[in-house]
């Protein structure tokens, strides 16, 4: 059963195909999510300038505008939860998606329960609980746990949520690994099980955020084979 969301969250879906898009927004309603749907990219701009969603659905072959462009042009401005869903199954095709600025890539056809579940993965992501006044700290990198806010040599981070998420993950476990499925688990939910090319390309745009030099990093280091780690010294 699938369990019932606040209606207040609203999802815009962009895809062309209209059978796709009426099945794609039943799925979502019947989830108890609100929803909108557009065929192309412009509209897709402008409703998420004026609708403000709380997270996009977003096929790739758009008649106007190409879906990565969407992606990239999203991302350069906001941290908009963004979820691709594409009949592209090519691995190159999600990475390309995950490198432009999607959190996840849904390749079609995919199952209702996995559309729903993903949905609800993201949106878990973005929600803001209160927390203990808790500060994680590990070397120059500083998690702000209530505010949310992670910051390096006092500089402010502006990380996604997933971002966030793998990173308050491996803060957590500063100094142990982090198999490559716990972090799948922990921020992209239970049902994810060897997608590692999405935890791959998040695990990139972080490094790129917080290393100085990001093919040698020093906070986020690679353990073959198993996953990854963040040492308590350097």
């Amino acid at each position: 059963m699938v369990a019932v969301q606040d209606e207040s969250l609203q999802i815009l879906i962009v895809e062309d195909d209209d059978d796709t898009a009426e099945v794609v927004s039943t799925l979502l309603k019947k989830a108890g999510y609100t929803t909108q749907s557009v065929d192309d990219g412009e509209s897709a701009l402008q409703q998420i300038a004026t609708m403000s969603p709380d997270l996009v659905l977003l096929d790739l072959n758009l008649p106007d505008i190409s879906g990565l462009e969407i992606l990239k042009h999203v991302r350069s401005k906001s941290f908009l939860p963004m979820i691709v869903i594409s009949g592209r199954t090519q691995e190159r095709d999600k990475v390309d998606a995950l490198e432009a600025g999607a959190d996840d890539y849904l390749a079609k056809p995919f199952s209702s329960e996995e559309l729903v579940a993903r949905v609800g993965a993201l949106l878990r992501r973005v929600e803001w609980t209160p927390q203990p006044a808790t500060k994680l700290v590990v070397r120059e990198l500083e998690l702000d746990m209530p505010r949310r806010q992670a910051t390096l040599r006092n500089q402010k981070l502006h990380l996604t949520p997933v971002e966030y998420g793998l990173l308050i993950t491996l803060i957590r476990n500063a100094g142990q690994v982090v198999t490559h499925d716990e972090l799948l688990h922990a921020v992209w939910g239970e049902e994810y099980h060897g997608d590692y090319a999405v935890l791959r390309v998040n695990i990139s745009r972080l490094r790129h955020k917080i290393e100085e030099n990001p093919r040698t990093p020093t906070y986020i280091v690679t353990v073959p084979g198993q996953g990854y780690r963040i040492p308590t010294e350097w």
